[in-house]
């Protein structure tokens, strides 16, 4: 559902779910009384069935269903558009609802709309994402953030974390990992290209001018790498990485901070971008965007992301089974 007082009960509303029904059958995991509010709102004719528990064999293709994650959260005095300790709360509880049906093996994939973290850090929680979050609670795996789209994929070596700590966290030993599991999505995905990895530091530190993390921790580990196979290029500056011209050449470009790879994908794939976390028991993809608080409940939301979420969802779930019949 993600946070109600967001945009992510209009755009679940909004979802073709038509077309969708083809591939699997949709569950949405939130408060029954906000989900049929926007439904009312955003689409009126539209039906949804509630669905009890997840034990029924009784799922029926083409019907969308809902599962009350918050029956004892209300909701009524909700007020949209701003993060609450309400509005955190039954955020907090659909994913826990979701990801424990996942790690129950229950359903085959989980989708997540849009969250706050200030929202649910004001339930007394420490949630610093959904990443790190689901991470923890499937038994804290080294689990990747990964954007994909039509264009390009970028993948994080860090995510949420305060700049002032990077060149303490930004190590040989993670940039390895990131790059066997980013390489790993790119064989999983057939995609034959080589990574082409960030530098830490303005022009990936001009040789120790502006910094020695590429020369201390980068290049030792992409050496590793590419002594396992790994395709790797860089560290290149990441200021002109993502031009077409150069970022056309590789399968994926490894980031080595949050907005160092999001400003560029959100600015070039926004509207049908898709964050999907890598090295989990579970599938988990999301949207690429956030509560939109500033348009909240007034229509103007575009499910665009969120349905590309879950064509994504659907189609590693297909490979999944596949590998592991």
């Amino acid at each position: 559902m993600g946070d109600p007082a967001g945009i992510g009960p209009e755009i679940n509303a909004k979802a073709d779910w038509n077309k969708l029904f083809t591939d699997c059958i949709p569950i949405i995991f939130g408060n029954s009384s906000i989900l049929k509010q926007a439904f009312q709102a955003f689409r009126p004719s539209f039906k949804i069935e509630h669905l009890e528990n997840l034990n029924s064999n009784e799922l029926k293709q083409g019907t969308l269903y809902l599962i009350d994650a918050n029956e004892e959260t209300q909701l009524d005095h909700l007020e949209k558009g701003l993060p609450s300790q309400l509005s955190g709360q039954a955020s907090l509880d659909a994913i826990r609802a979701a990801t424990d049906a996942c790690i129950e093996k229950k359903v085959d994939a989980m989708v997540t709309a849009p969250v706050s973290k200030e929202a649910i850090e004001k339930t007394g929680i420490f949630f610093h994402g959904h990443t790190e979050w689901i991470s923890k609670r499937c038994g804290s795996y080294d689990e990747m953030m990964m954007m994909s789209s039509e264009i390009l994929n970028v993948g994080y070596v860090t995510t949420h974390v305060a700049l002032r700590e990077l060149p303490t966290i930004i190590t040989e030993e993670l940039v390895l990992k990131r790059l066997q599991t980013t390489w790993k999505f790119l064989v999983d995905s057939n995609i034959e290209q080589s990574i082409a990895v960030c530098g830490l530091n303005p022009h990936a530190g001009e040789n120790g001018v502006l910094g020695n993390e590429e020369s201390k921790h980068i290049i030792p580990a992409m050496e590793m790498a590419r002594k396992e196979g790994i395709k790797c290029e860089g560290p290149y500056p990441a200021d002109t990485l993502f031009i077409e011209s150069k970022r056309k050449n590789y399968g994926a470009i490894l980031a080595m901070y949050h907005d160092q790879g999001g400003i560029p994908f959100k600015m070039l794939s926004f509207d049908h971008g898709v964050n999907h976390t890598l090295g989990l028991p579970i599938i988990r993809t999301s949207v690429d965007h956030g509560t939109g608080w500033d348009i909240a409940w007034q229509g103007k939301a575009s499910p665009k992301s969120l349905e590309s979420a879950i064509k994504m969802a659907m189609t590693l779930a297909k490979a999944k089974s596949i590998s592991n019949p």
